[in-house]
């Protein structure tokens, strides 16, 4: 099977094995979505009386089976518009019988852990219009190598003919060529996810001819085997709308920012659990959403002005990086890192005028007199929502107050101690205010 015929094939219909077991009649789990067997569908007195958007079909055979005459009556009283397979085997003879008759209005379809098997050639009216399909999601699915056969043609040009949005995830893609891709340059979303997508693909998808993402926003490659932005580069080239790039659990340990992306309009970059220990040049003048939870980084010294969102939790920091230039800072995760302290000469959380939420508890706070500002601020601040405080945010130590929560310490200490150090540092100031002018006066 050439690249191009498996890529072609996962995307027209997966579906997954089942246990052929379930509930007899659909139940509705919300007011507009109802969950059932497969095998209701052939139920109809049971099924026309529902009235929902929302239709799954889970744990079932649909194969070998006619279709009753009154199905096209069954399209149009149950107006389903999202339809989603899940842990179903589903012959292609009962595809081609439901072909016609799916409701017009329906504009989204999830197939999940499923498998389409016995796929014939079936006859398709040349004056069938396009599928009013948009989003269409492929997950850990299984379908018939012979779909790719040039007799699914027509079923190839109705299946994309509206899509904007397509989810191959989990599928074993490895290759990415032109024919396929030129298949899909008109959508805005789309997720490659889990799949281990070779690094010559990458770089030759820029070769083909006339080819351009024009449309596309939003792009998914989490845990595809990269190590390295610059090899989404030349894709990139071709992506000029490109808004989201989610390129989380890959393995980029020193992160550096390429300068394709600099004038990228991105507004959100997902990197998180991709073992990070430093990032390096990272520059735009767009990005407003930025995660990097879930990594080894000490320290943090970016400045991103146009900052809104900035998720630096489950890494390794020991001190809040330096927020000077985040004014538009409005959310900011730094849970579950190895920070002692928030407030400190640096880092000041209070001028940050915008900021709405913070997340900072599960830290190893010391609990000493340089905490204070620190607790000042979480009980006083009104504009910003701390969360989790005060459960999540407790002593490390000292051992005496450890799994003390921080608001509950006192300051009087601090309060004597500083007391007591500006009674000392009288005298010493005034001897050196008097030796001085002492010398003054008698060398006069």
């Amino acid at each position: 099977m050439t690249p191009n015929q498996r890529l072609i094939l996962l995307l027209l219909l997966g579906l997954t094995v089942t246990s052929g077991t379930g509930t007899s009649l659909c139940t509705h789990e919300v007011m507009t979505r109802c969950v059932c067997n497969g095998m209701d569908i052939f139920n109809l007195e049971n099924m026309l009386s529902l009235r929902f958007s929302e239709l799954e079909l889970r744990d079932s055979k649909l194969d070998g089976f006619e279709l009753p005459i009154d199905l096209e009556m069954f399209s149009y009283l149950i107006q389903i518009n999202k339809l989603t397979f899940t842990n179903v085997t589903m012959s292609f003879s009962f595809i081609g019988a439901v072909f016609h008759f799916l409701p017009s209005i329906l504009n989204e379809i999830n197939i999940i852990s499923s498998t389409l098997k016995d796929v014939k050639p079936l006859q398709y009216p040349e004056s069938l219009d396009a599928s009013k399909i948009k989003a269409l999601l492929l997950e850990n699915t299984t379908v018939d190598p012979s779909l790719l056969q040039p007799s699914f043609e027509a079923f190839h040009r109705w299946l994309f003919g509206s899509l904007k949005s397509l989810g191959l995830v989990h599928s074993g893609l490895v290759e990415i060529d032109c024919n396929w891709a030129q298949r899909v340059q008109n959508l805005s979303h789309l997720d490659l996810s889990d799949n281990p997508i070779s690094y010559t693909s990458l770089q030759n998808i820029s070769q083909c001819s006339s080819l351009s993402f024009k449309s596309l926003k939003s792009l998914h490659l989490r845990n595809s085997s990269l190590t390295s932005l610059q090899s989404l580069c030349t894709p990139l080239s071709l992506t000029p709308a490109l808004t989201q790039l989610d390129v989380s659990r890959n393995n980029f340990t020193v992160l550096n920012y390429p300068h394709c992306l600099h004038m990228k309009p991105l507004r959100m970059l997902n990197l998180s659990h991709s073992e990070i220990t430093e990032v390096n040049s990272l520059f735009s003048e767009s990005l407003e959403e930025l995660d990097l939870s879930y990594n080894s980084l000490e320290v943090f010294n970016n400045q991103l002005q146009t900052l809104k969102r900035l998720d630096l939790s489950h890494n390794h920091l020991i001190r809040l990086p330096s927020l000077d230039s985040l004014s538009h800072l409005q959310d900011l995760k730094v849970d579950s890192n190895q920070l002692t302290i928030l407030i400190q000469e640096t880092t000041n959380l209070s001028t940050l005028e915008q900021l709405d939420s913070l997340y900072a508890g599960r830290n190893p706070y010391q609990c000493d007199c340089a905490l204070k500002e620190t607790i000042i601020f979480l009980n006083s601040t009104d504009s910003v929502s701390v969360e989790d405080y005060p459960e999540d945010f407790l002593c490390a130590t000292p051992v005496a107050q450890q799994g003390t929560q921080i608001m509950n310490l006192s300051f009087e200490a601090c309060m004597n101690s500083t007391n007591d150090a500006q009674q000392h540092s009288s005298p010493l100031c005034l001897t050196l205010f008097v030796v001085p002018l002492t010398c003054m006066i008698y060398s006069c």
